[in-house]
């Protein structure tokens, strides 16, 4: 299960991670305009402004956080759901099981890698199109910021990853079960179908919790003050409905699911196939692809 996340989580996400979102940007009255104006603007902007190769920037990142985030919270997940449904034969996990067994697997998933997506979120935001070395990056952290600043939006972090899991992998599974009853075939046009429709949920649910992590993430102290623009999710999410709007805690969700939406049709598709492929291993006999 594990290798079959990891293979499945890398190739999605360097293949939707070139879609930058304008949530991170902060607005107050001070502030007259905003830099970026929806994905199409932004991409555009910052290719023109930073060159091709900053849209990649945190790549590296990205890869060593989804990989090691990926293989956690699926490991988990679906260890556990195929325990379950082994030892209750003919049965299948109620819902709420699965929403709490999916938002308990990304809170775990998300508090080991968060140092890597504070590394991820920061690169996105600089204006460099070349980054340090890993272990180089995380001691930078550690040195000047302690910690805290490994692990600063492990909380935002954490409830965004248990949203989403708790939304996106149950809606599959359950989706793909509905539809399966419904007469449908167990093939790539129902897995698509279920995966598209998880990707929409997901971003639904969770954009307002990731517009508030990503802006925690990307803040630093002001030098030689203990000063932070945002104290908390709460006040993350109040200060940015007082100043912008409510519609802002969805900034960027258009983008969002240009990612989360192929992301998960990707990702869904491989893993069932890559299940196939395990079943043929352990199994010897010819996988029906």
């Amino acid at each position: 299960k594990a290798v079959v996340s990891t293979q499945s989580t890398g190739q999605c996400y360097i293949a939707a991670f070139p879609c930058p979102s304008p949530q991170g940007q902060i607005a107050d009255s001070s502030l007259s305009a905003l830099k970026y104006r929806g994905m199409i603007h932004t991409i555009g902007t910052v290719a023109r402004q930073e060159g091709f190769l900053s849209l990649f920037n945190g790549a590296k990142f990205a890869l060593l956080r989804q990989g090691t985030y990926g293989t956690i919270r699926l490991g988990i997940y679906y260890s556990i759901k195929d325990g379950w449904e082994k030892r209750n034969v003919g049965e299948k996990m109620p819902l709420p099981h699965l929403v709490l067994l999916g938002g308990m697997a990304g809170v775990i998933g998300s508090f080991v890698t968060t140092p890597t997506d504070v590394m991820r979120v920061r690169m996105q935001a600089s204006h460099h199109t070349t980054s340090p070395p890993l272990l180089a990056s995380f001691v930078n952290i550690f040195k000047t910021e302690g910690l805290r600043g490994l692990y600063r939006g492990a909380i935002p972090n954490a409830q965004r990853a248990a949203v989403v899991n708790g939304v996106q992998i149950p809606t599959y599974d359950v989706t793909k079960r509905n539809l399966l009853a419904s007469g449908l075939e167990d093939n790539a046009k129902t897995h698509f179908a279920a995966s598209l429709f998880a990707g929409f949920l997901g971003s639904c649910f969770s954009q307002p919790i990731d517009v508030a992590k990503t802006r925690m993430m990307n803040q630093k102290l002001v030098a030689n003050t203990n000063v932070k623009i945002y104290k908390g999710v709460l006040d993350t999410m109040l200060n940015t409905v007082r100043y912008e709007g409510v519609l802002a805690l969805w900034k960027g969700f258009i983008p969002t699911f240009c990612r989360l939406g192929p992301w998960n049709v990707l990702f869904f598709m491989s893993l069932e196939q890559f299940r196939v492929l395990d079943t043929y291993l352990n199994s010897r006999t010819t996988p029906a692809f």
